[in-house]
């Protein structure tokens, strides 16, 4: 049982740590978004994808650690959670638990906030881009500009309007 506590603990703390980085690596990705410096956050993103995996990692270790943990109790459940297994810990290991817990908590709703407003700059980037895009880019319906001769046919292959003739 104390193996099983103390690796639980070495879990959540890790977890912890993981949260807290990639919520440092949300802050920079918004300075970046908001600057637009799309090769910064390309290299961001690859050098996120450690700590995803790490996360991965993580959650599996836990997973098996407390489905050995309950094979051994003789309690068949596929995924138990920390409420149900909790009696089995003492008074001060479930504090120390439910600390972490909400440590872990803290940081993953800050992290999912976080990825929201980044998630909407984001957005308002690509907005941004499309507007501009159109706004320099030649409308191919005006009627007047829209490179159909006097026949209705197609005057010299669609030309744009910065190359019609004069």
């Amino acid at each position: 049982m104390q193996d099983m506590t103390e690796d639980l603990k070495k879990i959540f703390q890790a977890l912890i740590v993981v949260h807290k980085r990639l919520n440092e690596q949300a802050l920079l990705k918004e300075e970046i978004v908001k600057k637009g410096d799309i090769p910064a956050l390309d290299q961001l993103m690859k050098d996120e994808m450690p700590l995803v995996t790490q996360l991965s990692k993580l959650e599996n270790a836990r997973r098996i650690t407390v489905r050995s943990w309950l094979k051994e109790q003789g309690v068949v459940a596929e995924d138990a959670t920390m409420e149900q297994i909790s009696p089995a810990f003492s008074q001060e290991e479930q504090e120390m638990f439910r600390e972490l817990q909400e440590a872990l908590i803290a940081e993953v709703e800050q992290l999912q906030e976080q990825n929201e407003l980044n998630r909407q700059l984001l957005e308002d980037s690509l907005r941004f881009v499309n507007l501009s895009l159109d706004a320099v880019q030649p409308q191919k319906n005006f009627a007047s500009y829209s490179g159909k001769g006097e026949s209705g046919e197609d005057d010299e292959q669609g030309r744009s309007l910065f190359d019609s003739k004069a």
